[in-house]
């Protein structure tokens, strides 16, 4: 796994955050649910967690594979 540099680490915090007072909930409980979320699909299907793209509202939950199309 390659590591992340700090812009990308300091993008994926600042959405969560954005997210997360979107749809009313705190950082840490969105974060949770994107794992819960990356962990159900992986039992299901291979994908790595960094190309997921999770878009969670209050009335939708979007989930976006990148890379590489089967």
């Amino acid at each position: 796994m390659m590591k992340k540099t700090s812009v990308p680490i300091a993008k994926e915090r600042l959405e969560a955050l954005v997210v997360s007072d979107r749809i009313q909930c705190k950082p840490e409980e969105y974060e949770m649910i994107c794992k819960e979320l990356y962990k159900t699909l992986s039992k299901y299907m291979a994908v790595a967690e960094d190309e997921m793209r999770i878009n969670i509202t209050r009335s939708e939950i979007h989930i976006q594979l990148m890379g590489e199309q089967h």
